[in-house]
């Protein structure tokens, strides 16, 4: 019997059904699918997924306490290999229906003592992706420093946290509603050569 493929789960934080976010991500699972990997997509807005954490999500009650929404989510965690946000910069930072996710799905029963435990971890071992889209050109977001701070208050802090064996991050700037097609399909070009990148590697790690 051949080995399973790797499943990507994509999570989507965007309002708009028909912005320029929701073509990268279903640009990237049409790429994964390609690739004969498996992927399922969360528009996190279109299933109306509520970012408040309640106080029986709390870590202090374990993950018994989490929401039955909450638990269908790690559900799909649990069944993936690589997880892959796809998300716009807003004044520097991810939307708060992405930090909600975090704070609801991933740390859903997480404590600070299980950093200790070398066996704890739903995402331990799985590969992390990233896209993100910005206004603002590259160059500004680091002259501000708030690149090298989004890379290490979210990418870096996750995979250390969470246990992931690798982050990758792929970000397009200077998007704006006047995004000419050439620039835009370039974009979508990379976003695909990017997908066809992390399933090359989550292939690779899941065989070694």
């Amino acid at each position: 019997m051949g080995r399973k493929l790797p499943s990507h789960l994509v999570v989507l934080g965007h309002p708009g059904p028909n912005s320029f976010n929701a073509a990268i991500a279903d640009r990237y699972v049409d790429t994964v699918r390609t690739a004969h990997h498996d992927a399922v997509l969360r528009d996190l807005y279109a299933i109306g997924f509520d970012p408040l954490l309640k106080e029986a999500e709390r870590a202090a009650n374990g993950a018994e306490g989490a929401s039955s929404d909450v638990k269908a989510e790690l559900d799909m965690l649990r069944q993936c290999d690589v997880l892959t946000f796809v998300y716009p910069l807003w004044f520097g930072m991810p939307p708060a229906i992405i930090k909600g996710y975090i704070d609801r799905v991933l740390g859903a029963g997480f404590r600070i003592d299980d950093l200790t435990r070398s066996d704890y971890g739903l995402l331990r071992g799985k590969r992390l992706a990233v896209i993100t889209t910005s206004g603002s050109g590259l160059p500004w977001l680091e002259e501000h420093g708030m690149w090298v701070s989004l890379r290490q208050s979210f990418d870096e802090y996750l995979k250390t946290v969470f246990g992931f064996a690798h982050c990758d991050h792929y970000h397009a700037d200077s998007i704006a509603d006047n995004l000419s097609s050439g620039d835009a399909e370039r974009i979508l070009y990379e976003v695909g050569e990017f997908a066809r990148t992390v399933c090359a590697s989550a292939a690779a790690l899941q065989q070694a």
